[in-house]
């Protein structure tokens, strides 16, 4: 049975946020979103398949590739944001209870996160599709 998901958002950024999670989310799907222009001066973000049964045809905002672009202020409006997205309320959450020392060793001696979660991700056993690999291999894995 298909699943319709079709969603609005009064800010542009806050739509291809979203649409790029449930990318990331459906990965194993594979399940692709797409945001566009909705029908109250908003924004839709729909599956590929339900935007095809609304005949939605025309132009489609493109998704991120990453967030490498994030800026304080983006970071800022984010985490002000009364109605945040669950993943960056996870994400900026796991930060905001981290004892501030601990924040700033990790500045000061430019401590690479990236190592740190591939590390702890190949602890786990499974691949980037959160698909079980075994241990030995998922260590393999993400050291790479």
């Amino acid at each position: 049975m298909k699943q319709s998901i079709l969603e609005f958002y009064n800010n542009l950024d806050k739509a291809r946020d979203r649409a790029l999670w449930l990318e990331f989310e459906y990965r194993n799907i594979p399940k692709h979103f797409m945001v566009f222009d909705g029908p109250e001066n908003n924004f839709a973000v729909a599956d590929l398949q339900t935007a095809e049964e609304m005949e939605i045809t025309y132009h489609y905002y493109s998704l991120p590739e990453n967030y490498q672009h994030l800026s304080y202020g983006d970071l800022k409006g984010i985490s002000g944001d009364p109605e945040m997205l669950e993943h960056w309320e996870n994400i900026l959450g796991k930060f905001s209870v981290m004892e501030g020392e601990l924040l700033r060793f990790i500045l000061k001696y430019q401590i690479p996160l990236d190592k740190i979660i591939r590390h702890e991700l190949g602890c786990r056993g499974f691949d980037h599709n959160n698909q079980w690999i075994g241990f030995n291999e998922s260590e393999k894995l993400w050291q790479q």
